[in-house]
């Protein structure tokens, strides 16, 4: 392999540059304090990290193949002219800053009013190195590495391939390796605006054109350059189609992973118990056999994912003749595996409401002692599962919790409880927390509660929420806490809980609360909307797998439950 063309001396600011991308592959074998996470909006957009966008041409690549991509990086920047430097850097920033309000426009903003637009990878997906401001610079300004012409040699044979091919080439690699599909999409967008207003520019203002190129001899170097415009042009073109292919392929493809149920840790006692708390609701009695109330469709849908490592319980704390619909499902599924509890204890001393049917509800799951499951998902009876797609996710968070809670590591938060659905419904709790919270709970029933009458009242799903988080004093928090403020904890504390990216629990019960004059808008908080907590840091999200099957599946869920 031999270069036609006479290269010239790598500027010694080229050099430095293409040296400090390297150098981060390198440091973190001397010690991880080196080790920089990639950049991604979350850290502009909820932690307010603005060096984690100015350092990002610097940090840790995530992969080998990033590291791959990091050395062909360096390769082209010794390639550039020495004023290309500052450029690259310029157009990362406003990359990253593109990247930042395309990730805030497809989560929290357009992307939780129509959750067809909703994307997680648009905020979640991580970036470092150059190659993306590399991409939008070489596409864009004109500028090629130094060569025109690459001869190939083998076998006594002789191509000539253009810089336009090789250049094409060069783009691919980078965004094949970084896998960055999100952030090598608005690189590549970025270089269609400068192409666009540049063809623009000259359309209209032909002196200044003129000016550029005020001799004849300069007119073949002018011609020159507008054909690596059109080439670069050509190029983006191609790469537009290029760097979306591979996730579309993969979301089309089937899935060889496996979703299974961690393993009970007890014999006979399951894994996860899915509690179904319910409570008498305004024309939702059963008219007719043929008529299914919501309980009975709510108990219906996880009915096909019961085994012996999932249970599913039914509890009440109203009086069966005042909850007809109890006892509608409790004579429909007679045969089923199902358990029915109606808690017929009274409390003189407490207010009805949700504090006292929740803390009751945890109180006797307490009490089964040994026979307790490992884990609790909390279900109001108007929210069913959003069938095959949403109880894998249901799986994907149980082993997520189940690797999160056993960690060996001291100074690592363990992980207390997951969260799939919306309001009460959905949270997963392991067993030990449930004493805590029922204690908790029932003194927020008392009618004579022992809190100040100034402490804000948070509602009972807040309650466990806060709980979960560790921002409630009476439940587990990192170890580390101690040692910091609460400001500072907050600001650094490692997930805590484990959510999935979308809802997959449906709510059907909007237009029947079990709240007096309370009403829902039915069309909103259904199977596949963004999750309310999609984003923040104490959340570790899982979304691998369940975005996959949104794709197939998602819209047959919505028209099952209409």
């Amino acid at each position: 392999m031999s270069w036609t063309t006479q290269r010239r001396e790598a500027s010694i600011a080229n050099v430095v540059f293409a040296a400090s991308l390297l150098l981060p592959v390198f440091l973190p074998f001397a010690s991880p304090l080196f080790q920089l996470p990639e950049f991604a909006p979350p850290q502009l957009i909820y932690s307010r990290d603005l060096v984690s966008l100015l350092l990002a041409p610097w940090v840790s690549p995530s992969s080998m193949y990033r590291v791959l991509s990091r050395l062909l990086q360096s390769a082209l920047l010794l390639c550039l002219p020495k004023d290309s430097i500052l450029p690259c850097y310029l157009l990362w920033i406003a990359i990253g800053l593109s990247r930042t309000l395309v990730g805030f426009l497809l989560s929290r903003s357009v992307g939780w009013t129509y959750p067809s637009l909703f994307n997680h990878w648009a905020l979640y997906e991580s970036s470092g190195g150059c190659g993306p401001p590399l991409v939008t610079y070489l596409l864009a300004s004109g500028v090629r590495p130094n060569f025109s012409v690459l001869l190939v040699h083998l076998r006594g044979y002789r191509w000539e391939v253009t810089e336009s091919f090789v250049l094409l080439v060069a783009c691919t690699l980078l965004a094949g390796l970084d896998h960055a599909p999100w952030t090598y999409g608005i690189a590549v967008g970025l270089a269609i605006i400068v192409i666009t207003f540049r063809a623009v520019f000259a359309a209209y203002h032909p002196p200044e054109i003129a000016h550029m190129y005020p001799s004849p001899e300069s007119y073949p170097e002018s011609h020159h350059n507008l054909k690596r415009h059109r080439a670069g042009f050509q190029i983006t073109l191609l790469l537009v189609v290029f760097i979306p292919l591979p996730n579309i392929l993969s979301t089309l493809l089937p899935s060889p992973a496996t979703f299974q149920m961690p393993s009970p840790s007890k014999h006979g006692v399951p894994s996860l118990e899915i509690l179904i708390l319910s409570y008498p609701r305004p024309n939702d009695t059963p008219s007719s056999p043929d008529h299914h109330s919501i309980l009975s469709q709510t108990i219906a849908s996880y009915l096909p994912y019961i085994s012996s490592s999932t249970a599913l319980s039914v509890f009440t704390h109203a009086s069966p003749s005042t909850h007809p619909s109890f006892a509608d499902a409790q004579q429909r599924f007679r045969d089923a595996p199902v358990t029915f509890h109606a808690d017929q204890d009274t409390h003189p001393d407490a207010n009805p409401g949700q504090y006292l049917h929740v803390a009751e509800a945890f109180r006797w799951i307490v009490e089964k002692g040994a026979m307790s499951p490992e884990w609790i998902m909390l279900v109001e009876d108007d929210f069913p599962i959003c069938g095959e797609w949403g109880w894998k996710g249901v799986l994907r968070v149980m082993q997520a919790l189940e690797r999160g809670h056993n960690t060996p590591s001291p100074e690592t938060t363990k992980i207390w409880g997951g969260f799939v659905g919306t309001g009460g419904s959905g949270l997963i709790l392991h067993h030990t927390l449930l004493p805590i919270l029922a204690n908790t709970l029932r003194l927020h029933a008392l009618a004579n509660s022992p809190f100040p009458p100034f402490m804000v009242r948070r509602p009972a799903d807040i309650v466990i929420q806060d709980c979960l988080l560790g921002a409630d004093p009476l439940c587990p928090t990192a170890p580390s806490s101690k040692d910091m403020s609460e400001g500072v904890w907050l600001a650094r504390r490692q997930p805590t809980m484990v959510i999935t990216s979308r809802l997959i629990m449906d709510h059907i019960g909007a237009t029947a609360s079990t709240g007096k004059g309370r009403l829902y808008d039915a069309n909103k908080w259904r199977c596949g909307w963004r999750h309310p907590f999609h984003g923040r840091p104490e959340f570790h999200i899982h979304v691998h797998s369940l975005e996959k099957y949104l794709v197939l599946e998602l819209y047959g869920y919505y028209q099952s439950f209409q």
